[in-house]
């Protein structure tokens, strides 16, 4: 039976109010029937309510929006996937390494697969547009995480390349790139892409959970428009977005009947390219995330801004699409995670929580060291048997990134498996997300993947 209004609404009521986020927008398209609801408080500060036409800023979910742009670029034959980005963008050097900079092609980029240690990273820089070039030295220093191609580790200034890319054989930014090929073609008119232009009309602000359990607004309402690419400007509604994500259930075109993308760019964003490195069930096509399970296919995209989470997923197989955000930095692991088990019950749930057992079988010892990843060390110690993980932002590369933060520094974590943790502690907020480690050796791991990004080992037990 498809979801309506009612229910929506009902789910959204009880969410907020078990989980005490400030306020959640949804819209659904449930085989042919669209729904929509809102609950709660869209701005802390003012205390004006959710609502369906509120705006709020979609983060990373930006990516499928890009990804769907540079598909229009390739079929107009101005670009190929699997060349060279330097081919393209000669200056530009993604990766300390020059030999691997020089093979890393767009498909490394939207599929996440390039090994380039730069998930977070937030240098200096100016304002957008011109900004994403002050990106070039810091990313020409890049360490490297992984060979190219092998695994999926999430990273954003790729996306950052990936504009570089577009400018130079295009000669647009992506703001412009986005309003002609996106937005106007789609009828998003409360899509846009700078705060002058949303503060016209309701626009939520994010909030953060504080040990204790309240909520605090944002000190930061974005971040640096630097990374407009990888998903810090736009700011949009769930009916725009819905309007987009049923262009993709369409094989590529619009409500109107017009066409946007070719059939075959539809399915080439929808097959998997890079799996994650915990195995073939989950990672990324080109943009999209996949998670797939009993032949059933799911593809979504989750998209962060400070105190904020957005959702997006579309399911083929249901014709079923679905897109929500909550104002409150732990609504992922939460309030998504539910609603998309009550609004998708055939699954499989892209947000599903890892599953576990606690063992006292497991020898801890090589787990324990420091793992670094651009932005963050993650140091993971061992007292009396009992293993904690401790998360230090590196300030110097989170340059104007830096807001309230409700991150529990340090927390818990139980063994579940030979090469598995999970946090097992109250204070850990938003639920569990898993700890996988790779690379085993006489020192312990050499890889740790954790909120989707790989760390490597910095120092031993």
């Amino acid at each position: 039976m498809p979801v309506d209004d009612s229910q929506l609404q009902a789910w959204l009521d009880d969410l907020a109010a078990k989980h005490q986020v400030p306020g959640v927008v949804c819209a659904i398209w449930d085989a042919g029937r669209v729904s929509t609801g809102a609950t709660g408080i869209a701005n802390l500060n003012s205390g004006v309510p959710m609502t369906v036409d509120t705006a709020y800023l979609t983060g990373s979910i930006t990516k499928v929006i890009l990804s769907t742009i540079i598909m229009t670029v390739v079929e107009e034959g101005l670009l190929d996937l699997d060349s060279p980005l330097v081919s393209y963008a000669p200056d530009v050097q993604f990766g300390a390494d020059v030999d691997v900079a020089r093979s890393l092609t767009l498909r490394n980029v939207m599929n996440h697969s390039s090994g380039v240690d730069t998930a977070d990273l937030f240098a200096p820089a100016q304002r957008y547009p011109d900004g994403i070039y002050d990106y070039l030295a810091p990313m020409a220093r890049a360490a490297k995480l992984t060979d190219p191609g092998i695994v999926s580790s999430y990273n954003n200034i790729g996306w950052i390349v990936a504009e570089m890319v577009l400018r130079n054989v295009t000669g647009q930014t992506f703001h412009e790139l986005v309003r002609h090929r996106i937005i106007e073609p789609l009828g998003m008119t409360r899509t846009v892409t700078s705060v002058p232009e949303a503060i016209l009309n309701r626009v939520a602000v994010g909030s953060f959970l504080m040990v204790g359990g309240d909520h605090r607004p944002t000190s930061q309402f974005m971040y640096p428009d630097s990374w407009a690419a990888p998903g810090t400007t736009p700011i949009t509604t769930v009916r725009d977005t819905l309007a987009f994500l049923l262009m993709h259930l369409r094989g590529g075109v619009s409500a109107d009947g017009v066409r946007l993308l070719a059939l075959a760019s539809v399915e080439a964003m929808q097959t998997p390219t890079s799996p994650d490195p915990t195995g073939p069930e989950s990672g990324f096509g080109l943009g999209w995330r996949y998670v797939e399970a009993g032949g059933r296919r799911i593809f979504s995209h989750g998209g962060g801004s400070p105190g904020g989470t957005a959702h997006a997923l579309i399911s083929p197989a249901d014709d079923f699409a679905m897109v929500a955000f909550v104002n409150s930095d732990v609504g992922m692991t939460t309030v998504h995670r539910e609603l998309i088990d009550l609004a998708l019950p055939h699954g499989p749930s892209p947000l599903a929580a890892p599953a576990g057992t606690a063992r006292d079988d497991v020898d801890l010892r090589p787990f324990v060291g420091r793992y670094r990843r651009a932005g963050e060390v993650l140091d993971i110690a061992v007292d009396d048997a009992r293993l904690s993980v401790r998360i230090t932002p590196v300030e110097d590369e989170m340059v104007g990134a830096m807001a309230t933060k409700s991150d529990v520094p340090e927390f818990g974590v139980v063994p579940t498996g030979e090469s598995s943790l999970l946090p097992a502690d109250e204070r850990f907020p938003g639920g569990v997300t898993a700890l996988t480690f790779y690379e085993p050796g006489p020192a312990g791991y050499g890889l740790v993947y954790f909120g989707g990004r790989l760390s490597r080992r910095i120092t031993g037990s």
